[in-house]
């Protein structure tokens, strides 16, 4: 019976015994405002939850001279877990299929597209989280976000 049980062990694909992201609740880390400071700018992402099957959220770089802002979801549909991003280049918002999910890693992927074609979140703790956005032939940049704590009202 034991080997048996190795053997049905052994054949089961692998891919099936992996922690899936079926749920938003796994992406609950996401939730709150975080800042990444750059030479020459500084970013900012934040997230809140709107429902059981939706985040919404922001990223905005400001610099000296300019300020760009991105509206970003993540949504839980019918066929998985979706990354949409609405850029002011694109007339409609991009989406990137959730495609991995395990321990600290989140991806996102959309080969369709011109850049990017991956964005990942790796979970580093509680405070900080590094986002790596690569295309095809190496291009791409990593960021490295830091929980920004807000102050909190006296009366609450």
């Amino acid at each position: 019976m034991k080997s048996l049980l190795l053997l049905l062990i052994l054949l089961t694909p692998f891919s099936t015994l992996a922690k899936q992201c079926n749920s938003l609740n796994q992406l609950t880390g996401l939730m709150g405002k975080w800042q990444s400071v750059q030479a020459h700018s500084t970013l900012q992402e934040q997230w809140h939850q709107v429902s059981d099957n939706t985040f919404e959220g922001s990223n905005e770089t400001y610099n000296d001279q300019w300020q760009h802002n991105e509206s970003l979801r993540l949504v839980n549909m019918s066929g998985g877990i979706y990354y949409l991003a609405k850029v002011r280049q694109n007339p409609l918002p991009v989406a990137f299929k959730l495609t991995h999910c395990k321990d600290a890693l989140a991806v996102f992927e959309n080969h369709d597209h011109d850049f990017p074609n991956k964005i990942e979140y790796y979970f580093i703790e509680s405070q900080h989280i590094r986002v790596t956005v690569s295309g095809q032939d190496n291009q791409g940049f990593e960021l490295k976000f830091t929980r920004v704590n807000e102050p909190h009202n006296k009366d609450e």
